[in-house]
This record gives structure tokens, sequence and C-alpha cells, in this order.
């Protein structure tokens, strides 16, 4: 085995290792725009805010019906 084909091992083994540790590092210091509490919460206040909004048209229309 010739010299430079053992550095030229070493040196892929190297840029493989940089290429993983870089990697892992951008993925732990992603930060999500919003937390999935956050998220949750507004989820359900969306659904909440249309219950209230059809459940308020269901009652209109309930008295358009007596009237009528």
């Amino acid at each position: 085995m010739d010299i430079n084909t053992l550095f030229l091992f070493l040196l892929v083994i190297a840029s493989y290792l940089n290429l993983y540790l870089s990697f892992n590092k951008k993925k732990k210091d992603t930060k999500l725009p919003i937390s999935s509490k956050e998220w949750r919460e507004k989820v359900e206040d969306e659904r909440f805010k249309s219950w209230v909004s059809n459940r308020k048209r269901l009652k209109d229309k309930r008295k358009g019906d007596i009237n009528h």
C-alpha cells in the first residue's frame, strides 16, 4: 500500500466525519418558528372560533325558521 493511498484514505474519512459533525450541529441548532404547544393552542383557538361561528349561524337560521 502506497503512502499516497493511505493519505487519500485518511482524507476521505476526515471529510465524511466533518460532514457528519456539521450536519448534526445544524440539526441541533435549528429552531422552529412556533412550538408545538403554541401550534396546538392556535389550532384549538381556530376550531373554537369556528364552532362559535357555526353555532351562532345555526341559532340565527332556527330563529328565521320559527318566524316564518
